[in-house]
């Protein structure tokens, strides 16, 4: 993916990078679309949405505490065959947050809002009615917002990209709806440290070099042909 500018996320839209990607991401959707409509039995269309538990490791805090969103549309070969391909493009909100105790106020004193248009890119295995999914999603941030006790912040040095490691169960309800669990985990940080904590053992090591999504998300989708069709 090639960008036409480097940017960092504030209240503002940007525009530059945003509509590059979104040109490219639409583009591709397109062409998988116009395939989808001229070899019907190879392919099959439809649409998701659903809720996210979110937390940010590195953030000193633990808990998915922040609620985010994800809503989107997809494409998958095969329909009806054990193994499938699915690509998709869809929004979704991450983030965190930390809530003092009533005692002291009750008042939020940290909070992250992160706002990303993805592409996952997954692999999906078929049973009767019980499915797995595995793969990868690239987003591009197109806003944030930041908190402390004080108030609203400006957010500082969040990159404008993120490549996260996808994973999923779920069940067919019928040949049209199905529902599933998902979890997403940032592969690279979103944010560096400028001194990134030490430890001991090499994989706690691996993943302390600054901020990184973790989700915990249950969503329903809708096939627009059928599991079968």
């Amino acid at each position: 993916m090639v960008y036409c500018t480097a940017w960092r996320p504030t209240d503002k839209l940007p525009a530059v990078p945003y509509i590059c990607f979104m040109r490219t991401v639409a583009l591709l959707f397109l062409l998988t679309f116009c395939t989808t409509v001229s070899a019907q039995r190879a392919f099959s269309a439809g649409l998701v949405a659903g809720v996210n538990g979110c937390q940010i490791h590195g953030d000193s805090y633990s808990g998915f505490d922040q609620i985010g969103y994800v809503a989107g549309a997809f494409v998958h070969n095969h329909p009806g065959e054990t193994w499938q391909g699915e690509f998709g493009i869809q929004y979704s909100r991450k983030g965190s947050r930390h809530l003092v105790s009533r005692d002291q106020g009750g008042y939020v004193d940290f909070e992250i809002r992160l706002n990303y248009i993805e592409v996952p890119v997954l692999v999906r295995y078929n049973t009767k009615k019980v499915f797995f999914d595995f793969g990868f999603s690239f987003g591009v941030m197109f806003k944030a917002r930041t908190w402390d006790a004080a108030g609203e912040t400006i957010p500082q040095d969040f990159k404008n990209w993120e490549l996260a490691m996808l994973a999923g169960i779920g069940y067919n309800l019928n040949s049209h709806l199905f529902v599933e669990l998902t979890s997403s985990n940032s592969i690279l940080p979103f944010k560096d440290f400028s001194v990134p904590a030490y430890y001991q053992r090499w994989l706690l090591n691996l993943f302390n070099k600054g901020m990184y999504n973790n989700l915990l998300g249950v969503s329903v989708g809708y096939r627009l042909g059928g599991a079968n069709e």
